[in-house]
């Protein structure tokens, strides 16, 4: 896939607070793309999420890791992280609310993916990504289910509600940003 043509079928495009932009494109599909100095990112990271549904990614352009964690169910252990979901602000920005009990997270597996491979993620997976190059990827949500979105945040530090997506930069200086990352 080329730049032309996300530009052409792209019909929404946005920061998440979590340093990548989205670009939202026609059949569930969505290409993401990381790892660009000049893409604004909330203060704390909250990278620690769930889906609700399943995907499908494939790398467009660059490498990307995903480190793949599960929850500790030993009893005794403190636990290292705060729980939230998020709640809708305006469109697709979103503000992260207090959600059950803390967690004790532990990584279960990490895979590197090249460009040119794949990968799937099941709802309800434990993950973030990394990127130490720009990278893009294509995802293809899969099925929905009905379960609550979770974020995990490190114990101790309040989720950066006031990082609003759509009032961080431009949606030219976005496609500035895709354009280089295809160059």
């Amino acid at each position: 896939m080329t730049f032309d043509e996300i530009r052409a079928e792209g019909t929404g495009i946005r920061v998440h607070g979590n340093g990548f932009i989205q670009i939202d494109l026609p059949n569930s599909k969505r290409v993401n793309v990381w790892g660009h100095s000049a893409i604004p990112r909330q203060n704390v990271a909250t990278q620690l999420h769930d889906h609700r549904f399943d995907f499908y990614s494939f790398v467009l352009r660059g490498t990307m890791v995903n480190a793949i964690y599960r929850e500790s169910t030993t009893r005794g252990l403190d636990p290292s992280h705060d729980v939230y979901t998020p709640q809708p602000r305006a469109g697709e920005d979103t503000v992260l609310v207090p959600f059950g009990d803390p967690a004790r997270l532990f990584i279960r597996q990490v895979d590197a993916m090249l460009q040119g491979e794949s990968y799937r993620m099941r709802a309800g997976d434990i993950h973030e990504t990394f990127v130490n190059q720009p990278t893009a990827t294509l995802m293809l949500k899969g099925d929905v289910y009905d379960m609550p979105v979770r974020v995990f945040c490190p114990r101790g530090k309040l989720p950066d509600n006031d990082f609003v997506r759509d009032q961080v930069m431009s949606e030219a200086d976005l496609w500035q940003i895709v354009r280089e990352v295809f160059a």
